[in-house]
């Protein structure tokens, strides 16, 4: 914000509070509020603050620039509150998710865009929901039932991990791209959970008990020394 701007920005103050702007103050203003554009979220946050009352009655508003900040600020947050991040090609590394993140926050900050974008659908598909309805009571034809399993697993919140609707799943508080396969069967229509896959897991766990079971101390030590290794590693 230049000296020009915050000058027109006290204007739109004196307009509540009767203040009379001075270049010194517009000075001032534009050197406290140098990081911020002068754009219609700056004048709502003044609006807002005359539009509220005093902590005690009969106090007087008189803004600052640090209001402004703050009003401003608060403006944004709420544009921002339920917000959906939309995937883009180039997820996968981190550097491009972050952009697409900041760039996708900034829009809907700005005003330009919902916080949940909506999600355009294919050519002659309805609503997912839509879908399951009108097939109820039906057959379904095995076309029908190969074009169910296309389902993205982002079009329903993981079970796993919490990621909601439209967010990349994470494993260790990152995104990754490769959805859980709970997402995954949830979103085909299938439980959270394998059966057949958590009693294979229980199989190789046995097994694998079963073969510690069968080491000599010597090696239960070397194998011990070698997961230290490759843990520092």
């Amino acid at each position: 914000m230049n000296t020009a701007e915050a000058g027109r920005l006290l204007m739109h103050a004196a307009a509540f509070d009767n203040r009379q702007p001075s270049a010194t103050a517009a000075e001032a203003w534009a050197a406290a509020l140098h990081d911020l554009p002068f754009d219609q979220d700056g004048l709502t946050a003044i609006a807002r603050y005359y539009g509220t009352a005093p902590q005690r009655p009969g106090d007087r508003l008189w803004i600052q620039p640090h209001d402004i900040r703050t009003g401003r600020a608060a403006i944004r947050a709420e544009r921002l509150d339920g917000f959906q991040y939309e995937p883009q090609p180039g997820d996968d590394n981190p550097a491009q998710y972050l952009r697409n993140l900041r760039q996708q926050q900034r829009a809907v900050a700005d005003g330009n865009r919902p916080a949940v974008a909506a999600r355009a659908l294919p050519p002659g598909r309805t609503d997912r929901l839509d879908t399951n309805l009108v097939l109820v009571g039906q057959v379904v034809p095995r076309e029908s039932e190969e074009a169910a399993k296309t389902f993205s697993p982002l079009s329903v919140p993981c079970p796993q991990c919490g990621a909601r609707l439209g967010q990349h799943c994470k494993k260790a508080g990152h995104p990754i791209t490769t959805a859980h396969a709970a997402r995954t069967r949830v979103a085909n229509g299938e439980p959270a959970h394998d059966p057949e896959a958590e009693q294979t897991a229980e199989q190789r766990r046995a097994a694998a008990a079963a073969y510690l079971e069968r080491l000599t101390p010597d090696q239960r030590a070397e194998l011990a020394a070698f997961e230290q290794q490759m843990n520092a590693s």
